[in-house]
């Protein structure tokens, strides 16, 4: 085949010179070296020949070759144009081909179209067409291939498989698929007794793998499978497709079959695919395989630790990256710590994730602007994926970089590859905001977002800058309302711009009227909704709307939680309206919770009252249900000593003994596996029971005497006494109390 890639400016190749300054190619040669014209040397060699005798066109034909070999493509046109116009022979239709990838290469398509057009139609070969063909297909120019392999067709010139093949290629890479077109292909070369090739089938399967029609797919492969070996990017390509149809199984034996191949191109794909298919062995095992066979990269590291994120293994994704990568002295690669600064955030490692993404930042490469950073990522050969730069920024977002964040966001725009979106718009108007302030953002709304991208998750960015401050009540309000007239107030997040904003200003109709207007519009409240409103109520100690929200609202099923700050303001609440119980079921503060106990504690003791006709005193202020309350509080907060120590104060109060007192601390041991402490909470509360049992008998005993003294006076209950020396000792006892 015909090499495409010539180049003016490359090699400076030998030409073969058997008899230095006898050949036409040696003087060729010397002429190059001192840059000469070569039209002159072959007019000064022509006329040194031999009167009446004709060049003979093979030679002149091998030093075309030759300067196209040596990727000299200029130099090998201008012999080429020089034996047409001295008509050194008869033009046969290779030399039209020939001339065509010259003429590509030193001009580009169009002109090499252009050139086609002027061959005489007789000369127009299979073999002219064929080269014409992969050009469009090479540029994923669909219309013009399509044109050129239907003339082919009108001309009768697919006669071998290769013009299929160049179109099953490209069908293959255009979007959205061409699944039928391919089965047409398919069925004109059987009709025409065209036989598959290699490329014809691998194509073929890589179309219906990328449609992920699993049935036609594994069909075809039972078909060819034993004749046609499948390429490396072939057996991966049908791994998705499993991997997207959810047959993991079948994913894993394709990859397997793909390391069979033993090709280093294919480890790093072969990772990120086992780390799919949940293969955690396979990713290290293939690992081994990349470092024997290939050198260590950042894009086999980017590999290796993604998959083992993906595979929730991030203890193995800290040990390479901290061990191998961070050592391994190649060129610093941004996109390699986001990953595991995303993974930390979506574990709720924010301490972790801060820590990570600061020492990127400390980074000697990433200390100075991060623009050049990307762009030398670019300048190595390095995709820079749309996904891992959002990612990028986002993490420097929420570690509070947003300098930085805006410059990675700036060299985004200016990507042309890069399709920005409105999510995108929305980012960098909040980053601006934050490092450039609102009347800057307001700018950026206005000027150089595109009225088609200013959606309402734009709309919402822009009205939260401006819920932030009462300075800007007004625009908020007008921006709130032109997003109602747009259509965009579908979601609780332009409401709760809103609600927080009238919340800090003490608004509470307005809130109140917000609320009112999402249950009309069908808005579920979400976490952010809740939370400010509950807020809102119990900054004002309005306990009784504050606990009508929270049981509407808070729901486990809804994954909807209270904030902390949400927390310890309707704690405050409970408290202030001497609620302490309440205070300390929903406090999540160790201390307070002690605090608030012992405040509650005394706060019974003080509003404790004997009743003097009642004989019998009860033994405590404090009930079952508050020691159970504060027992189960502290637990929640994994404050075991404490909740001991209440334990151990606990005296029931009868006439049941509360088995749920100590089986929440019992639960607990259980769980830790501390079968000695388990013991001694059981022996502790059967001795617990047998002293509210003995209390309680003594009671009983108590109360008898009280109803003989009245029945029979001090005489009868005297002579009970002596006939009863049991009666005698519990009244001892009483008194010695």
């Amino acid at each position: 085949m015909i090499n495409s890639s010539c180049s003016s400016s490359s090699t400076n190749k030998t030409l073969s010179s058997p008899a230095r300054n006898l050949t036409l190619q040696s003087r060729i040669e010397a002429a190059l070296e001192k840059k000469a014209e070569i039209t002159t040397v072959l007019e000064q060699w022509r006329q040194q020949q031999e009167q009446g005798k004709q060049l003979n066109p093979s030679l002149v034909r091998g030093v075309v070759e030759n300067l196209r070999d040596s990727q000299r493509c200029r130099e090998a046109l201008e012999v080429s144009n020089w034996m047409i116009v001295q008509k050194i022979c008869n033009l046969i239709p290779e030399d039209f081909t020939t001339r065509f990838h010259l003429i590509e290469n030193v001009f580009g398509l169009e002109e090499a179209g252009n050139f086609v057009e002027s061959i005489p139609e007789n000369l127009r070969n299979e073999s002219i067409y064929n080269s014409l063909l992969s050009s469009y297909v090479r540029r994923n120019d669909l219309d013009k291939a399509e044109s050129t392999f239907k003339k082919m067709r009108e001309l009768g010139l697919l006669l071998r498989a290769s013009p299929y093949n160049s179109m099953t290629s490209l069908y293959r890479r255009i979007p959205h698929g061409n699944r039928c077109k391919v089965d047409e292909i398919l069925r004109e070369m059987k009709e025409s007794n065209i036989k598959l090739d290699r490329d014809t089938v691998n194509n073929a399967l890589r179309v219906y793998a990328d449609v992920t029609h699993i049935a036609t797919m594994e069909k075809f492969l039972a078909e060819w499978e034993g004749n046609t070996p499948l390429d490396w990017l072939t057996r991966l390509d049908m791994a998705k497709a499993y991997l997207r149809s959810g047959f993991k199984g079948k994913a894993k034996e394709m990859l397997r079959r793909t390391e069979e191949l033993r090709d280093p191109k294919s480890y790093e794909e072969l990772m990120r695919l086992y780390g799919e298919a949940g293969g955690r062995k396979d990713v290290y095992r293939v690992w081994d395989l990349y470092k024997k066979l290939s050198k260590k990269d950042n894009e086999g590291f980017r590999a290796l630790i993604g998959s083992l994120l993906k595979l929730d293994d991030i203890n193995g994704a800290e040990e390479f990256y901290y061990k191998e990568w961070e050592c391994s002295g190649l060129p610093f690669d941004v996109r390699i710590p986001t990953m595991l600064v995303s993974s930390y955030r979506e574990k709720g490692m924010v301490e972790k994730a801060d820590k990570l993404i600061k020492e990127i930042m400390k980074n000697e490469e990433s200390v100075k602007p991060i623009t050049p950073l990307l762009e030398s990522l670019e300048r190595k050969g390095n995709v820079v994926k749309p996904s891992e730069l959002r990612d990028l920024i986002k993490n420097l977002c929420d570690s509070n970089q947003f300098y930085k964040a805006l410059e990675a966001s700036k060299w985004m725009s200016t990507k042309t590859s890069f399709n920005l979106f409105p999510q995108d718009y929305a980012a960098r108007l909040h980053m601006i905001e934050n490092v450039l302030g609102f009347e800057e953002a307001e700018k950026f709304f206005e000027r150089s977002i595109p009225e088609n991208m200013k959606d309402d998750y734009v709309y919402g960015t822009l009205l939260s800058c401006y819920a932030k401050s009462h300075k800007t009540l007004d625009k908020a309000e007008a921006i709130f309302e032109k997003m109602g007239d747009l259509g965009f107030l579908s979601k609780p997040s332009p409401f709760n711009s809103m609600i927080s904003l009238y919340s800090q200003l003490g608004k509470r109709e307005k809130v109140e009227n917000l609320i009112s207007k999402m249950k009309c519009m069908n808005i579920e409240p979400d976490s952010l909704t809740m939370n400010n409103v509950l807020r809102m109520y119990a900054d004002e100690t309005d306990i009784k709307t504050m606990d009508k929200y929270k049981r509407e609202w808070i729901n486990a099923e809804k994954n909807t939680k209270l904030e902390m700050r949400t927390m310890v303001a309707m704690a405050n609440a409970y408290e202030r309206a001497g609620l302490l119980l309440k205070a300390i079921e929903i406090t999540r503060s160790k201390n307070e919770v002690h605090r608030l106990w012992n405040e509650y504690k005394e706060k019974e003791k003080r509003n404790y009252k004997i009743d003097d006709a009642n004989l019998c005193k009860c033994r405590s202020a404090v009930g079952d249900e508050e020691y159970q309350s504060v027992i189960s509080s502290l637990l929640k907060l994994d404050d075991l000593k404490g909740a001991e120590e209440i334990y151990g104060e606990w005296e029931p109060e009868g006439p049941e003994f509360n088995t749920r007192i100590p089986c929440l601390i019992i639960s607990r041991y259980c769980k830790e596996g501390d079968e000695v402490k388990v013991r001694e909470v059981v022996y502790s509360s059967i001795k617990k029971r047998k002293l509210m049992q003995f209390e309680s008998f003594k009671e009983d005993v108590y109360v008898f005497g009280a109803i003989c003294i009245v029945c029979v006076g001090f005489v009868g209950v005297l002579l009970m006494i002596i006939t009863n020396p049991l009666l005698f000792f519990f009244l001892l006892i009483h008194l010695s109390r």
